[in-house]
């Protein structure tokens, strides 16, 4: 049963009768080239969106307002649009117009095609958009014609309005007439959705269309009309209808539609889907307390030196290892020889990995050094709680007891983000390098603890052959997205092993200029660590006051928190701050160390949004420990 039905037996009228407009007009004619090869085999109005033809979606959106009849002007495999939709489509009434030049005219004749159906108060739509109900229902409020609009966003490209006080059009701009200088603030992407009343169909829309028609004009889009009325004061009553509160996209590309299939998905299902992506979070419009980032890094002007160059790093291939060996080499001091450049850390402890040997790793740490080595090289030394602190000397008979090759030590740790002392690291080493045991240090948060760089063991590589020591660039700059770490040892036989396992051009164009640029801003670096330190500390005293939760007193840019018994775990919490307050955290459950799904790992990132985390945290555990 429709919405129309089911307001006419309850007596009530439905919004679209509310609003004297039975009639919807749709232009479905175009054939979607930028959705190929999608669209090579079917028209654009049928490409599916989460299983439902975008047609249909809002076919059935414009049944559950009350729209009795619809006409769908159709041109590419119109054929396809009639079998598919019939002549009935849940209570409505179904007549399509042919628009026979769809190929080589754009949408304004497309309308005019359809002009002996413009006759009465009607909605006229594009074919590729998916929108909520509300979206409908909010432009069929409007006292007179209006546009659906929302605020511009950067992501969708078109015709755009700016309104008065009274929430009124007072100028439209097409797409083609925002240039170099265009200023968006301010101004309103219009969503396609259209409400027309019959007088100014009549005495305005339909004699211009005609016009432009005789004149030749086909290659337009029919809002220009819309714009040539407001511009020249015909059409001074145009609503601008902001419908930002509820979902809506218009589906161009395949972008458009992984983005709107995502959007579209119920909060528990966005979950499900963002779980398996591993990152590119910031697409989602969530806020990302999951992975690990340095919030203040780079400057805006890092930032512009990059994108000045960007047409030759995409055109140019970028320089092989012995020249980012020397770039890395200038940030960091030290003998170029020394080092291996990778695509992240993650490339590198892939490579380590592959070489054999056993491994000691305490646990919980970072996952990644324990998922490249099968199970029977692997030994894992489990961490005491509550602050899963390290004793070096315990570890170093622990890996000399079972015979390791190499052992791994993450300081500042991940998950705890506890660190162990420059001292205790080098007394570690000496132990193991006893039993020529290779020692592996990952320093990739290291600059965030209270000691900054000064714990590093990178000054004590050549006296110390066997001790190397891995860094997450990503990490600590805050450039997750270009991919950058590298490795550093005093035995050049270890390095060279790495380099012949790395291919030619590992890294990226975009993370080569960006260590050619960043050595120009290492105050602007210190200043971001410092930050960093300061937002993670009173992160941490927030959580600390939180009822239900124990956090760890942390030394890098991430809380671990034991949530108290009786609480629902890990899974569930992040689950819910996702689905109730668009924050995504990082479960510990994976984890290896005893009541994994206990913990929770909480990234730190601006004052202002960790604030906003504390505050969803203690929500949900309050709603929790009520529920209990």
């Amino acid at each position: 049963m429709t919405t129309q039905e089911s307001a006419s037996r309850a007596g009530t009228p439905s919004p679209a009768e509310a609003a004297g407009v039975r009639r919807a007009v749709i232009l479905a004619a175009g054939k979607g080239e930028r959705l190929r090869p999608l669209t090579d085999a079917l028209p654009k109005c049928l490409v599916e969106l989460n299983g439902e033809p975008l047609l249909l979606r809002s076919l059935r959106s414009l049944a559950r307002q009350g729209i009795g009849e619809v006409v769908i002007v159709v041109g590419y495999k119109g054929e396809l649009i009639r079998l598919r939709v019939g002549e009935q489509f849940e209570g409505m009434s179904v007549t399509y117009v042919d628009a026979p030049d769809y190929a080589s005219t754009n949408n304004i004749r497309s309308l005019w095609e359809a002009r002996a159906t413009l006759d009465c108060d009607l909605l006229l739509l594009e074919a590729d958009l998916v929108f909520d109900d509300e979206v409908i229902a909010s432009v069929l409020r409007a006292p007179a014609s209006a546009a659906a609009v929302a605020p511009y966003h950067d992501r969708l490209s078109g015709t755009v309005v700016e309104q008065n006080g009274e929430g009124l059009v007072r100028r439209i701009l097409m797409g083609a007439e925002q240039g170099d200088g265009f200023d968006p603030n301010g101004t309103f992407k219009t969503v396609n959705i259209y409400l027309l009343r019959r007088g100014l169909l009549a005495e305005q829309l339909l004699p211009r269309l005609e016009a432009r028609i005789a004149d030749g004009d086909v290659h337009d889009y029919y809002e220009s009309v819309l714009r040539d009325c407001v511009s020249d004061g015909a059409l001074s009553d145009l609503s601008a209808v902001d419908v930002s509160s509820a979902r809506w996209w218009e589906v161009d590309d395949h972008r458009d539609l992984e983005t709107a299939s995502f959007l579209f998905l119920d909060r528990e299902s966005q979950f499900d889907r963002i779980e398996e992506l591993h990152g590119s979070y910031w697409r989602y419009g969530f806020v990302d307390h999951s992975y690990l980032y340095n919030m203040y890094f780079p400057p805006a002007g890092l930032e512009a030196d990059l994108h000045r160059d960007l047409g030759q790093i995409l055109r140019n291939y970028p320089v092989g290892q012995a020249e980012l060996q020397r770039l890395v080499a200038d940030w960091v001091g030290g003998d170029a020889e020394n080092l291996a450049v990778a695509n992240g850390a993650a490339e590198l402890i892939k490579v380590l990995g592959s070489m054999g040997g056993r491994l000691a790793i305490p646990t919980p740490s970072f996952n990644e050094y324990e998922a490249v080595v099968e199970p029977d090289r692997l030994e894992r030394l489990p961490l005491e709680g509550p602050h899963f602190d390290l004793d070096v000397d315990r570890f170093a008979h622990f890996a000399i007891e079972r015979r390791c090759d190499w052992a791994v030590l993450v300081s500042p740790n991940n998950p705890t983000a506890r660190s162990v002392a420059r001292a205790d690291v080098l007394r570690l080493a000496d132990r193991l390098a006893e039993a020529d045991c290779r020692l592996v240090v990952d320093e990739s948060f290291t600059e965030f603890s209270a000691a900054g760089a000064s714990a590093s063991v990178e000054d004590a590589l050549n006296s110390c052959p066997t001790l190397a020591v891995v860094k997450s660039m990503s990490k600590v700059f805050g450039i997750a997205g270009l991919r950058l770490g590298y490795l550093r040892s005093g035995d050049p036989a270890f390095v060279a092993a790495v380099h012949g396992a790395l291919p030619i051009w590992n890294v990226n164009g975009l993370a080569e200029a960006f260590l050619r640029a960043v050595g120009r801003y290492r105050r602007d670096f210190e200043r971001s660590c410092s930050l960093t330190r300061s937002a993670y500390l009173d992160l941490y005293a927030d959580l600390d006051e939180l009822a239900g939760l124990v956090p760890i007193a942390p030394d890098a840019n991430f809380v671990m928190c034991r949530l108290q018994d009786g609480l629902p775990d890990g899974p569930s919490v992040a689950r819910r701050l996702y689905v109730e307050h668009n924050i995504l955290i990082k479960d510990c459950a994976g984890k290896s160390m005893p009541e994994a799904s206990r913990y929770l790992r909480l990234a730190s990132r601006t004052p202002e949004e960790n604030r906003r985390l504390v505050a969803a945290l203690r929500s949900v555990l309050a709603a929790s420990d009520v529920a209990s």
